[in-house]
C-alpha cells in the first residue's frame, strides 16, 4: 500500500457565491419597497452616492394622471379598465397559490403527480387520497409519488398536503429552525391524550424539565394543525400594496414599466468623486476609492434588475396578450422555464425575480406569479374555474349542472378533458355549493 504524499494540479470549475454575487440576488428578489428602504440605507452608508433631485410634488401628481389616457377628463375611474376595483389586488386561492409554486420545486416529469396530489386536498388542506391510488390512477410507482409529495409538502404554507394532523404538525416543527425534539415527541406519543394528560406525567415519562416541557407546549400551540387555515389567514389581513411592474396600453401596444415611485434615483456624488481625483493615493482616498467601487457596483446591479424584469414583463406581455386584451377566462398555462428560456437566463433566475412582486395589469393587480399559471392543454386553471363560475351562472335553476354534467359539458366545449373529481375541488375553492344545494336553496 503506497502511502506517500503526492502533489497534483487539478483544474474544475464551480462557482462561488461571493458577497456582491450573494447580494446581487437579494436585490434582483426585493419588491420595490424592500429596495427603496435598501437604497435609503446605502445613500446613508456610502457619501459617494447621492440622490437626485425629485421632481415638486404637484408636477409629479400631474405626470401621474397625465399617464393614463383620457383620466383627466374622465375622473379616477376614466380608462377602460383603469377602474378603483383594476387597483385592487387579486388574492389567488389556495389552489392557485400551490400551482404557482410547483415549478420552483418539481421537476418537468414530476408535475403531473404534484398537480394530482394538489387537486386532493381537503378544505383543510389535507391529503385524502392515498399514495398508491395516485400511483395507480397514473400509472407511476408509489416512491416517485412520496418523493413528490415530501416536496410539496415543504411550500407556504407548511406542512401542506399532510397525509393526517400529526404529519402536519411534525412538517411544521421542522420548518421552524429552532431546537424541536421534545415538541416532536410530544405530538408522536400524547397527541391524542394531550389535553388530558398532566405536566408531571410528562415530564416523568420524557425524562424533562417542567420549563422545556412548557415551552415545547408553547411551541405546539403555535402551530396550525389545518394548513390552509394558515393560508386563509394571511388572506383576510389588510395589504396595502404597490405594484413593483405596470403594464399599460399605449395606442394598440402594451408598454413595460417598472414602478420607481417610490424608489430613490442614485448618482454618482461628483463632489466626492473630485475628492477622489485630488487625492487618489493618501488613506482618504483608498476610502473614497473603495466606495467608488461600491457605489459603481449597486449602479450597475440596479439596471441589470431593472433590465431582468423588463425582459419578464415583456415576455408575460407576449405570452398573455389575450389575459390582457379579454381577462382571466384567456389565462393561458405558462412556466417559468419557458419565460427563462425567451430570455435566455437560468429558471432560477426568472423564479427570484418574480418572486413576492406585484403587477399592474388593465385586468387588475396580480402578483407575478398568478401569470404563471399551471393548467390543462393550452387552458390555464384560473380559466377554467371562470369557464365553471359561467356555465353556472347560465345554468337553469330548478336543474342545476352536476360536477359530471361541467366536466361533459368542458370537454364537449372547450376540449378539456377533466375528471369530476377535479371540477368539485375547483368549485369548492370557489365557494360554489353542489348541485343538490344549489337546487335546495334556488327559488320556487
Amino acid at each position: 500500500m503506497d502511502l506517500g504524499m503526492n502533489l497534483e494540479l487539478e483544474q474544475k470549475q464551480e462557482l462561488i457565491m461571493t458577497p456582491r454575487l450573494k447580494m446581487a440576488i437579494e436585490l434582483l428578489q426585493y419588491n420595490n419597497q424592500e429596495l427603496a428602504e435598501y437604497l435609503t440605507n446605502q445613500l446613508a452608508e456610502n457619501p459617494m452616492l447621492e440622490q437626485e433631485e425629485e421632481q415638486e410634488w404637484e408636477t409629479r401628481l400631474e405626470h401621474h394622471y397625465d399617464s393614463y389616457p383620457g383620466q383627466k377628463s374622465a375622473g379616477v375611474s376614466g380608462g377602460r379598465g383603469e377602474s378603483f376595483e383594476s387597483f385592487t389586488a387579486y388574492q389567488p386561492k389556495l389552489l392557485e397559490h400551490l400551482e404557482s409554486q410547483l415549478c420552483e420545486v418539481l421537476a418537468e416529469e414530476e408535475m403531473e403527480v404534484g398537480c394530482c396530489i394538489i387537486n386532493n386536498l381537503t378544505e383543510e388542506g389535507l391529503l385524502d387520497i392515498s399514495l398508491e391510488e395516485i400511483a395507480g390512477q397514473l400509472q407511476q410507482k408509489v416512491s416517485f409519488v412520496q418523493q413528490v409529495l415530501l416536496k410539496i409538502q415543504k411550500l407556504d404554507p407548511a406542512g401542506i398536503a399532510s397525509r393526517n394532523v400529526k404529519e402536519a404538525l411534525l412538517i411544521q416543527l421542522e420548518s421552524l429552525g429552532v431546537e424541536t425534539n421534545l415538541a416532536a415527541r410530544i405530538i408522536t406519543g400524547y397527541w391524542e391524550k394531550i389535553e388530558n394528560i398532566s405536566l408531571d406525567q410528562l415530564c416523568s415519562e420524557l425524562g424533562a424539565e417542567p420549563q422545556d416541557i412548557l415551552t415545547a407546549m408553547q411551541q405546539i400551540k403555535n402551530l396550525q394543525p389545518r394548513p390552509a387555515e394558515a393560508y386563509h389567514s394571511s388572506q383576510r389581513k389588510t395589504h396595502y400594496l404597490s405594484p413593483d411592474m405596470i403594464i399599460r396600453k399605449h395606442q394598440g401596444q402594451y408598454r413595460v414599466e417598472l414602478n420607481n415611485s417610490y424608489q430613490p434615483t442614485i448618482h454618482i456624488n461628483p463632489r466626492y468623486y473630485e475628492m477622489l481625483r485630488q487625492n487618489s493615493s493618501d488613506e482618504t482616498g483608498e476610502y473614497l476609492q473603495d466606495k467608488f467601487k461600491s457605489a459603481l457596483w449597486l449602479i450597475k446591479a440596479i439596471e441589470n434588475r431593472r433590465m431582468t424584469l423588463v425582459k419578464i414583463g415583456e415576455v408575460l406581455v407576449e405570452k398573455q396578450r389575450e389575459f390582457l386584451e379579454k381577462g382571466i377566462r384567456y389565462l393561458k398555462p405558462l412556466s417559468m422555464r419557458e419565460v427563462a428560456e425567451a430570455i435566455e437566463m437560468h429558471e432560477s433566475t426568472v423564479s427570484r425575480a418574480v418572486r413576492g412582486k406585484y403587477i399592474q395589469t388593465p385586468c387588475g393587480l396580480f402578483t407575478m406569479k398568478f401569470l404563471f399559471a399551471s393548467g390543462v392543454g393550452n387552458v390555464a386553471s384560473a380559466s377554467i374555474k371562470a369557464l365553471i363560475v359561467e356555465y353556472i351562472s347560465q345554468e337553469e335553476s330548478n336543474s342545476p349542472l352536476s360536477d359530471s354534467s361541467l366536466a361533459a359539458l368542458l370537454e364537449k366545449n372547450e376540449g378539456l378533458s377533466i375528471s369530476r373529481r377535479t371540477i368539485a375541488k375547483y368549485r369548492r375553492s370557489l365557494n360554489i355549493p353542489s348541485s343538490v344545494q344549489r337546487k335546495k336553496w334556488s327559488p320556487g
